[in-house]
């Protein structure tokens, strides 16, 4: 019977191992984690009597990965493939690690291998030896991962590994000590207690690492954002400067035409000209949309498009979302503008389309563009490709936010066909 729950506990600590490793790797699809360890506990445990029933370690293996596959479709945001790939790999070095400690002990200790079926603490100890290795093993995949946040992140992840070892040497004295004199029937109990809290603890230390690396995350990402703010609300107030100028400009362009009437030679008309004349063409504002926004945002990608020989097509008639917060539009197509540039300035067809059309009492706000080489996803998720990430990549994310705040729906797909990245925001102006 005590053999029979340990089992069940064996495969309840494997589940949180799962969660563990999948939390760290994929966003949930159930926010709330205590569900997913609900969900988990009845796919793992209920497995663990199939199991005595068959004690057959194809069937375990088999079994394994079945219910981590679910477990992963389930509760997390996993392709299929991925988490075939990523399950195989776990499956694997569960079994790695149960073989390696069986063996490396029953040679270090001089005890017959299957000495652990007939000693049930012995079975215990090496056991819940076997999960903390195949806990920090599966752990360990994250260092070889080529998205990771950021490289002091993983520095700071490497010292966590000191728990998993202290435990496994602590377990190894207890287990030395418990092959060279008969323990107490009390001080077996205190020895199962504190091999199941090493484990516990060491899955705890990782989980909350996670938690607080997801915290750091968010503050980093909430500060670039409030930056960013900062620098949208600086350039507007550029911009309408700039426009401001041009409109006194513009209204004191036919004082120069009076004047100009007024001299007699062409000579007095040119160097009155290079004197007035400035550089309008950086500074001109289109006027493609009536919404004074739009015209800025627009008349600034002019420009940078042309520097780096970007063609630029818009269709502004239809639509103006003037209904949008100024900062709050600003924000959003200046992100998905710089999305657009950054990819098209690398491509070789160099084109960004733009426009922003009404159907069907919605608003339509699309930006296709060129784009060489497929993005980067992990789950539905864009990253970004920039060695330096620690600030960067927060462009879609500010997207999603904002558009989900001015109730829109933003969509994205890449045409590996056309090589092109498609975004698109649907706006309802009649949602309140």
């Amino acid at each position: 019977m005590a053999k029979t729950l340990f089992e069940a506990l064996i495969y309840f600590l494997e589940m949180l191992i799962a969660f563990t490793f999948f939390t760290r790797a994929y966003d949930k699809r159930i926010k709330n984690s205590f569900i997913i360890i609900l969900i988990g506990s009845a796919l793992f445990i209920p497995s663990s009597f199939i199991f005595l029933i068959y004690n057959n370690e194809i069937i375990n293996l088999s079994l394994f990965f079945v219910i981590n596959f679910i477990f992963s479709l389930l509760c997390f945001r996993v392709s299929i493939k991925e988490s075939i790939i990523l399950n195989v790999f776990l499956d694997a070095i569960m079994f790695a690690s149960e073989l390696l400690i069986i063996f490396l002990l029953s040679s270090i200790f001089d005890f017959p291998a299957n000495l652990y079926k007939e000693n049930f603490l012995i079975f215990v100890i090496v056991s819940i030896i076997s999960k903390i290795l195949y806990l920090a093993f599966s752990q360990l995949l994250f260092l070889f991962k080529k998205d990771t946040i950021n490289n002091s992140r993983t520095k700071q992840f490497i010292p966590l590994f000191i728990f998993p070892i202290l435990s496994i040497v602590t377990l190894l004295i207890i287990l030395m000590i418990e092959l060279k004199s008969d323990l107490s029937r009390q001080l077996q109990i205190a020895v199962f207690v504190i091999s199941v809290l090493n484990i516990l603890a060491c899955i705890f230390v990782f989980v909350y690492y996670q938690m607080l690396s997801e915290k750091e995350a968010k503050v980093k990402e909430l500060e670039n954002e409030q930056q960013f703010y900062n620098l949208n609300n600086a350039y507007l107030e550029v911009l309408q400067h700039q426009n401001d100028e041009l409109q006194m400009h513009f209204h004191d362009t036919k004082n120069h035409y009076i004047t100009l009437s007024g001299f007699d030679t062409i000579d007095e008309v040119k160097d009155y000209i290079s004197n007035i004349y400035p550089d309008l063409e950086s500074k001109t504002i289109v006027n493609v949309s009536s919404n004074r926004i739009i015209n800025l945002i627009i008349s600034k990608y002019i420009v940078i498009c042309k520097k780096q020989g970007i063609k630029l097509s818009y269709e502004l008639q239809t639509a103006n979302l003037n209904y949008i917060a100024d900062s709050e539009l600003s924000i959003i197509l200046n992100n998905i503008m710089d999305n657009a540039v950054e990819a098209a300035s690398q491509s070789e067809e160099k084109l960004i389309e733009l426009s922003i059309r009404h159907i069907n009492d919605m608003d339509l706000l699309s930006v296709i563009n060129s784009c060489d080489t497929p993005p980067n996803v992990k789950g539905n998720r864009l990253i970004t490709t920039k060695k330096d990430s620690n600030g960067h990549g927060f462009g879609t994310k500010i997207i999603k936010k904002h558009a989900a705040l001015n109730n829109a729906t933003y969509e994205w797909f890449y045409d590996e066909d056309e090589k092109q990245f498609h975004t698109y925001l649907i706006f309802n102006p009649n949602k309140p």
